[in-house]
């Protein structure tokens, strides 16, 4: 993804990233209802390798 998001949205992720992990999970779907349309929503968490964390970090600088 090349556009940068939002700190609520960041934030409200990472409170779902921790409410997955906290339930064992991976993974999650689900359907949504936003501006009269019904939207498919999937997460999928992928740890990250230590040796890519220094181009992640500088993503966001």
């Amino acid at each position: 993804m090349s556009s940068r998001l939002s700190f609520e949205i960041c934030r409200a992720l990472t409170q779902l990233t921790r409410q997955l992990l906290g339930a064992g999970e991976r993974e999650a779907q689900t359907h949504v209802l936003a501006k009269g349309q019904v939207y498919r929503v999937v997460v999928s968490l992928e740890p990250v390798p230590t040796e890519q964390l220094p181009d992640v970090i500088n993503r966001y600088l």
